[in-house]
This record gives structure tokens, C-alpha cells and sequence, in this order.
């Protein structure tokens, strides 16, 4: 049985203009993520892809809607620095854009786990081997699924960034 699983979800839960506009956000396994995708990144001038990342352990939902981000690149670029191997371990912030309920949530290794405090009241440990192999996993499903279907990014936008990770790990393997 898998204890531990991530999913990148594409898509707004409301537009902050109209809240009673709800939109049902998709996973990017979806083939109608693509077509959310890309209507989000034109809205956006190509710098932001809103969505959040589903993160569940042992059923205790970690990441869920309530961490919708504007910047799907920005949560994936912190939490992939985990991979890195510039990474030492240290307490690092994960970016939940324009989500201030979440603004100091961090992770860290702590010897055999990985800590997340997502806010001043919750904190979570992952097995770090399953988390890592599960986080590389799913970046790379979530960088694939920009490149492959040719998202357009702004030059301004953190993609270049994400893809800079993806080709290390990729060299490291």
C-alpha cells in the first residue's frame, strides 16, 4: 500500500473578483488540464499558472485546495529544492503565492524525515526516502507537462528556473 502521494491540480477554486465563481480545479493528468492551463497563462500574460499540489501521507491530507497558489512554478521551485544538491537540510520556506495563511510554512530534514510546519498550529513528518522519490516523481511529471505541451511562459515567469532543476536531476539519475 502507498502511504505517501502528490498530484499537481491546475485551476483556480474563484476568481478574487467574482468569489461566487467557482472553478473546479483539474489534475494535470487530466487531457483538459492542458486547455485550463493555457487559458490561465494567457489571463496571466504567461507569468503565472494558479493551482495547488496535493500532498497526502497515511491518509492526513498535508496540501490540498486550502493551498492554492498563483504560481504553480514558485511552489514547485521550492519544493524541488529539496533535490538539490545545494540543499543542506536547513529549514526552507515552501511558496503558497498570495496565500497568506500559509506564508511561513517550511520544510526541513530532520534526520530520517522530512518536518513541514504549515502553519503555527500543524506540522507533519514524511519517511524522507518515500517523500523524495514521490517529489521527484511528481516534478518531473509537472515539468514534463509544461514542456510537452508547449505552456507559453513569460520570460519573467520562474519556468526557466524549474526547467534549470529538471536537467540537473536528470543528469544526476
Amino acid at each position: 500500500m502507498k502511504n505517501l502521494k502528490i498530484e499537481t491540480f491546475i485551476g483556480r477554486q474563484y476568481y478574487s473578483n467574482f468569489p461566487e465563481v467557482i472553478t473546479k480545479a483539474i489534475p494535470i493528468t487530466n487531457p483538459l488540464a492542458v486547455e485550463k492551463a493555457q487559458k490561465i497563462l494567457e489571463e496571466n500574460e504567461g507569468d503565472y499558472l494558479s493551482g495547488f499540489v496535493y500532498l497526502i501521507f497515511n491518509d492526513e491530507i498535508i496540501f490540498c485546495e486550502k493551498q492554492l497558489t498563483e504560481c504553480l512554478l514558485d511552489t514547485w521551485s521550492t519544493l524541488s529544492y529539496v533535490l538539490e544538491s545545494r540543499y543542506d537540510g536547513s529549514c526552507h520556506r515552501i511558496v503558497f503565492l498570495d496565500n497568506g495563511k500559509y506564508f511561513d510554512t517550511v520544510i526541513e530534514s530532520t534526520g530520517r524525515y522530512y518536518r513541514i510546519q504549515l502553519d503555527s498550529s500543524q506540522e507533519f513528518l514524511l519517511p524522507k526516502e518515500e517523500f523524495l522519490n514521490e517529489l521527484k516523481k511528481e516534478f518531473f511529471k509537472f515539468v514534463e507537462f509544461c514542456k510537452n505541451k508547449k505552456l507559453q511562459f513569460s520570460e519573467e515567469s520562474s519556468y526557466l528556473g524549474l526547467l534549470e532543476t529538471y536537467d540537473e536531476l536528470i543528469q544526476n539519475e
